[in-house]
């Protein structure tokens, strides 16, 4: 018997245009009604993930910026792992001489060291922020961002959850990809073909999601987890109660999980909800 979903939001939970539909919608709420907990776990930092789901009349426990940081439905903070100030300095040293962008992600927001031609170039270009819902514009995007310099990161004291790598050459990302490999006590994953996500080696959507269920008390073979790319592996590879692919989802993360649904302009949670929980075959089973 599943008593939690976890699920992605971008790729995932929501649309091409960073909604969630009435279906997804209806079906979440359906858990509700059966004391079935839903859980999302994604890469956005707290503010961004929360707002799609208020739109949608959602309240539910996050866990976010790859699971470096956790919040209830309340907005009240679960678990805090950010990067250590040394393991900054060391992806900015390694980084630096391929001239990427940066997305430095806190608590309270995204700061970047880009300008903000680069950013504005890098954004018609779809290379800055791919996977950003299509009605968006550059304005909506800048005004996210504090525009920082590397020595006020540096020298700050605010936390740094995760930072996103970005770079139009996905050879030039493979090549940063190897040297932050040979570093301890970094997380490397990616959400697509044009940047990297750097947390902390603790920092993981399936280390975020185990811990998250053992406050729950919930078993893992009672949880189902739904995603879509790399940063979702660690959550998808767990020996959990069923772990599902969404139809756009990279040929990895198909091969990882155990069921593959529709894509997330099909409704593909709403769809994998009804079939595995909410069907008279799946309450029988």
């Amino acid at each position: 018997m599943i008593r939690l979903v976890a699920s992605d939001m971008d790729g995932t939970l929501l649309n091409r245009f960073g909604k969630v539909s009435q279906w997804n919608v209806n079906a979440i709420k359906a858990l509700e009604e059966k004391n079935i907990g839903f859980v999302v776990c994604t890469g956005r930092h707290y503010e961004d993930a929360y707002a799609p789901l208020k739109e949608a009349g959602i309240q539910c426990d996050i866990i976010c910026m790859n699971g470096a940081a956790a919040f209830n439905k309340m907005g009240e903070r679960l678990r805090k792992q950010p990067l250590l100030n040394s393991q900054v300095a060391m992806i900015l040293d390694i980084c630096r001489p391929y001239f990427p962008l940066f997305d430095f992600m806190t608590e309270s927001g995204s700061c970047t060291t880009t300008s903000r031609e680069k950013l504005k170039k890098s954004f018609e270009s779809r290379v800055f922020l791919s996977m950003v819902a299509d009605e968006l514009t550059y304005e909506t995007i800048e005004s996210r961002f504090k525009f920082i310099t590397e020595d006020f990161l540096l020298n700050g004291e605010t936390d740094i959850f995760k930072i996103s790598v970005i770079h139009e050459d996905p050879q030039v990302l493979d090549q940063i990809r190897r040297q932050l490999k040979k570093e301890d006590g970094i997380s490397i994953a990616s959400s697509a073909s044009t940047n990297l996500e750097l947390t902390h080696e603790l920092a993981q959507k399936g280390s975020a999601l185990m811990e998250y269920a053992v406050k729950s008390k919930v078993h893992p073979r009672e949880i189902l987890a739904l995603g879509d790319s790399e940063n979702d592996l660690s959550m998808l590879s767990l020996p959990i109660g069923y772990t599902v692919a969404m139809g756009n989802a990279s040929d990895a993360v198909k091969r990882s999980a155990r069921l593959i649904t529709r894509t997330n302009e099909e409704d593909g949670v709403a769809l994998a909800i009804d079939a595995l929980i909410l069907s008279k075959e799946a309450a029988v089973g």
